[in-house]
Order: structure tokens, then C-alpha cells, then sequence
């Protein structure tokens, strides 16, 4: 009777480390996953931002033929999917559609006023 008490305990020991394990393998793999998404959108962005930089550059140039291109690049860029409001206030910026800075929403206006 004794050794069948420590069979199965064993073999409970066993059953609860194999669950133990593949929950570390299910966690593992879909921490893996969202890893692999957040890289390529910081991939995506960072290419995005690239020629965003390219946009300005071009948008503030003494050339029409610059200004223009910059437009038609503008708008290409403004409907990714991976536009944040900045970005879109940074596209009417130099678009020239901004409504300008609101101090009553710009904590950092705040706290520059003596």
C-alpha cells in the first residue's frame, strides 16, 4: 500500500510538470508572436518616418517641382495604417491646414508660463 501511494504521487508530480511545461511553451510562443508583429511595425514606422523626413524636406523647398512631389507623398503617407494622431498633425502642418497650438490641451505651454 505504501508504494502505490508514491506511484501515484509520481506519477501526479508527472502529469502537473508536463502542464507546466506546455503552458511555458503556449506563453513562449505567443509572447514570440506579438514580438515578431511589434518589429515589423517598428519596421514599417521606421520606414514610414524615413519618408516622412524625405516629405519635409521637400515640402519647404524653393522648387514647385519639389513642393509638389512632396504632396503627392504627403497624402500617400497620411492613409497608412500606422498613423498616429501626431503624424496626422504633422501632415496638416505642412500641408498648412493646422489650427495652430491650443495651450488649454499643451501641458508643456502650461508649464512654461511664469
Amino acid at each position: 500500500m505504501h508504494g502505490t501511494w508514491i506511484t501515484w504521487t509520481s506519477a501526479l508530480v508527472a502529469v502537473v510538470s508536463a502542464c507546466g511545461a506546455l503552458a511555458s511553451l503556449a506563453v513562449t510562443m505567443r509572447e514570440g508572436r506579438a514580438l515578431r508583429r511589434n518589429t515589423e511595425f517598428l519596421a514599417h514606422r521606421d520606414q514610414w518616418w524615413k519618408r516622412w523626413s524625405w516629405v519635409v524636406d521637400r515640402a519647404f523647398s524653393m522648387t514647385a517641382r519639389d513642393r509638389a512631389a512632396a504632396s503627392i507623398m504627403a497624402e500617400a503617407l497620411a492613409t497608412r495604417d500606422w498613423t498616429t494622431d501626431d503624424d496626422t498633425y504633422m501632415f496638416d502642418v505642412v500641408r498648412g491646414r493646422s489650427p495652430g497650438p491650443n495651450p488649454e490641451e499643451d501641458d508643456d505651454l502650461q508649464a512654461q508660463r511664469p
